[in-house]
């Protein structure tokens, strides 16, 4: 006879609380939102971009009069906004993407480990194995053919 499964009840669930209440306040928020059927846009306005350019390094004198958008400073804010979370996003992504073995970074195609400066490979640790392309270990000793492979890592 079988167990059946146990829900997890306490720290385990609180993710899933969240998730679930956040995207019930995002479908509320769309829900309430009045959509006007006809979309107003900025028309008579060159461009909207020069237009936050302009606000972002307060040239004041470069911005047109006729057709201009009045108070673009909440469309810098919210670019400037987006600009340091996309930052944020990429140095962590950087970070997380780092290769490591044995506690130092790993330089891909590498074909072997040099020792500092002198062209020869470091004692500690290295072995007569050359680095392989897919990132594993590869031995001078395999066998061409690969006839004496069972398939999978040896490690």
């Amino acid at each position: 006879m079988t167990n059946r499964p146990e829900l997890r009840l306490g720290g385990a669930l609180a993710p899933g609380i969240l998730a679930v209440v956040l995207f019930g306040l995002m479908a509320m928020i769309a829900l309430n939102t009045g959509f006007s059927p006809e979309m107003e846009g900025f028309e008579g306005v060159d461009s909207i971009t020069a237009e936050i350019g302009y606000a972002m390094f307060d040239l004041d004198a470069l911005q047109s009069t006729e057709g201009s958008i009045p108070d673009t400073e909440a469309f810098l804010a919210a670019f400037l906004l987006i600009a340091v979370t996309l930052d944020a996003a990429l140095d962590a992504s950087l970070v997380l993407a780092k290769r490591e073995e044995e506690g130092e970074p790993v330089t891909p195609l590498v074909s072997q480990r040099q020792g500092p400066g002198d062209g020869t490979r470091s004692g500690a640790g290295s072995s007569d194995r050359t680095t392989a392309t897919d990132g594993g270990r590869g031995d001078s000793s395999d066998d061409a053919d690969g006839a004496g492979e069972t398939g999978g890592d040896t490690r």
